[in-house]
């Protein structure tokens, strides 16, 4: 994430801004947001030294693992579906474009993700698979 985004989203307070957040509040934020504990400690307007504490806070430890989780699944959510966009826009380009070159590039494209997708995507078998497999080794 840029520098300007995460100060952006470490100043990010109340309806009425930032100021009406306590320290720890703004420590969270800047920290959730990506912020470095100096940067985030600065922002908060504490001491490095008591942001240091406040990680070593289990409780705060917690919900601070949390809250970047549910960052992170939410990101990962925004992604899918942009991805979802980009594969019907590649499908759309590799069928309709008039141009060879265009259609050539996007089937590549698909291509690729595809082989990418199947090397790092979990063995799963089918059914019937599975039951020929287990009938052979019966037999042998």
């Amino acid at each position: 994430m840029a520098t300007a985004a995460r100060q952006y989203l470490a100043e990010i307070g109340t309806l009425n801004g930032p100021q009406e957040l306590a320290g720890d509040d703004q420590l969270f934020r800047a920290l959730v947001s990506g912020c470095h504990v100096e940067n985030a400690a600065q922002l908060a307007g504490i001491s490095e030294r008591t942001a240091y504490r406040r990680l070593a806070d289990p409780e705060f430890r917690l919900r601070l693992d949390t809250a970047r989780q549910s960052l992170r699944e939410s990101i990962l959510a925004r992604l899918a579906d942009a991805g979802d966009d980009a594969v019907d826009t590649l499908w759309t380009l590799m069928r309709e474009s008039d141009d060879d070159v265009i259609r050539l590039r996007a089937a590549r494209a698909v291509l690729e993700s595809l082989m990418e997708f199947h090397g790092s995507a979990p063995r799963v078998e089918t059914t019937v698979t599975s039951r020929v497999e287990h009938s052979q080794r019966i037999v042998s």
